[in-house]
């Protein structure tokens, strides 16, 4: 998975919960900086995972605090280790 195809799925949602639009420079800025609270993070990720037909484990779940964290661990769960 590329960053840009990542972030086809992701600025949609971001968008969508915030009103911002949300943009490739972006990546490693905090949720709680692009006004994404914790509840609406699990929103991003749960809808990120459902995309890329994968599933994080929740133990991860708690350490991702970036969009680039995000896509960090998408691709290792999406791609041959």
């Amino acid at each position: 998975m590329t960053e840009q195809e990542f972030i086809a799925v992701l600025a949609p949602l971001v968008e969508e919960i915030t009103g911002n639009v949300f943009s490739l420079d972006q990546l490693d800025i905090t949720f709680g900086d692009l006004d994404i609270d914790s509840l609406n993070q699990i929103e991003i990720i749960s809808r990120v995972e459902d995309e890329f037909d994968c599933r994080l484990e929740d133990g991860v779940l708690r350490t991702i605090r970036t969009p680039r964290g995000l896509l960090e661990h998408i691709s290792k769960t999406i791609s041959p280790a």
